[in-house]
């Protein structure tokens, strides 16, 4: 792909996901024939009033769809405004075969891990397995989206940042519309993979992250503490400990009781019990083509479901 971002020579091979309700696509393609894949991810962004009035005028084509009584509905094409994107794209170039199956649509299971499990199956399949964290390392080291860092802790010279601190920037998701505001706490310590890895020991980090995190959020947008949704994902998209900052008002992917744990909740567990997290059955999602699900279903924890049969609906 070259340096002006353009899909001239883009090729589609396949749909990986489709998803109606989040307005959502993924695809696999190439670029001039090449043999490294793309994956390129489009999804709707949400309505807010510049997009209405430009839908809502005479310059927008209408086709009558339906009409009884009062009620109409039409498809519309609003005029072109380089100043509203009503689509937003994320590629990855080139793309592993681990991006390519994170965004297949595919089975997926509920896994109960136990402390065994985990030390036992989980833990080396992610030492063996895990996506490159290079570009977490350039973000810390400021080489790369310094620019998008919205707060800092080394700005407050606190003592032991580099245990304690972290940095705050936009998660890729975010539309930049304070009523999806989506942000990410990114951790300095390289140590913490997930949070299997929190212990007493971090109390201060998870304690600066709520606090001083949500001060940000405060200063810069104006959403209070108590419209933030601050959740950490097990199991995390990337191993490098991370914390999400969201509005209440807004639901995105992975906000479900089988992905999220509220960052108040696993402090106050860990202040129970300092290696609450070493001990507990914690459940997640897992997919068909994960290589981990095929390590559960030959160590009989998981067994591979038949397709439904909907002939069978009442």
């Amino acid at each position: 792909m070259d340096q002006q971002h353009s899909f001239d020579g883009f090729s589609l091979r396949r749909i990986l996901t489709n998803d109606t309700e989040r307005k959502m696509i993924a695809v696999e393609g190439n670029f001039n024939g090449g043999i490294e894949p793309a994956v390129v991810v489009l999804e709707k962004y949400a309505f807010d009033e510049a997009s209405v009035l430009n839908v809502c005028n005479s310059g927008t084509k209408l086709k009558l769809n339906m009409e009884n009584d009062v009620y109409k509905s039409f498809s519309c094409v609003p005029p072109f405004n380089e100043n509203i994107a009503f689509n937003k794209m994320d590629l990855i170039y080139p793309a592993s075969e681990k991006h390519i199956l994170k965004f297949s649509s595919q089975p997926i299971y509920l896994v109960q891990e136990t402390e065994d499990i985990y030390q036992n199956i989980t833990l080396p399949h992610i030492l063996s397995n895990s996506l490159s964290l290079q570009w977490v390392y350039n973000c810390l080291e400021y080489k790369s989206e310094k620019e998008k860092i919205k707060y800092d802790t080394a700005s407050e010279n606190q003592k032991n940042d580099d245990n304690d601190g972290f940095i705050l920037l936009p998660d890729l998701k975010w539309s930049g519309k304070i009523s999806e505001l989506y942000l990410l706490a990114i951790v300095k310590k390289r140590n913490i993979k997930s949070l299997r890895d929190l212990t007493a020991d971090h109390l201060q980090l998870l304690k600066n992250i709520l606090n001083k995190g949500s001060a940000a959020i405060f200063k810069l947008y104006g959403v209070e503490l108590s419209q933030l949704r601050i959740y950490v994902h097990y199991q995390p998209s990337f191993y490098h400990f991370h914390v999400h900052f969201t509005y209440l008002m807004h639901k995105p992917v992975g906000i479900n009781v089988e992905k999220a744990h509220l960052l108040t909740t696993i402090i106050n567990n860990i202040e129970m019990q300092g290696n609450y997290y070493q001990k507990a059955m914690l459940n997640y999602t897992i997919k068909e083509s994960d290589p981990l699900f095929n390590c559960f279903v030959e160590r009989g924890i998981l067994r591979k479901a038949k397709p439904l049969d909907e002939t069978n609906n009442l």
